[in-house]
């Protein structure tokens, strides 16, 4: 079961870099004529490759781990990309962000009692 959770977390940090690197890849979009240049770079394409490797992880995952526990720890991407987008892309995190952030670390904790 442990290494199970440990893939699920796993699951949750690869996907949160993985929407870091879409938002990364949503920057080469230039004129409406490089209309596919969001979707077929190098950033955009990671992260594509990330999220079926992501996939692949909770199926293995759910072999032990519970759904609704896999689920409510999967919240936690909002978590993980908050924090990579202040890091990484100097993103501003508000009041109302941070208190959001408390209230589903609090809320994942709480309904995995």
């Amino acid at each position: 079961m442990i290494v199970s959770l440990v893939l699920v977390f796993l699951a949750v940090f690869l996907t949160g870099i993985s929407q870091l690197l879409l938002k990364l890849g949503s920057r080469n979009r230039g004129a409406s004529a490089q209309f596919f240049a969001a979707y077929l770079n190098v950033y955009t394409i990671s992260a594509y490759i990330i999220f079926l490797v992501v996939t692949a992880i909770s199926v293995i995952a759910l072999i032990e781990v519970p759904l609704k526990l896999l689920y409510t720890i999967t919240s936690l991407n909002f978590v993980i990309v908050a924090f990579l987008s202040w890091v990484i892309l100097k993103e501003k995190i508000t009041r109302n962000m941070i208190i959001a952030i408390v209230l589903i670390c609090i809320g994942t904790i709480i309904f995995n009692m």
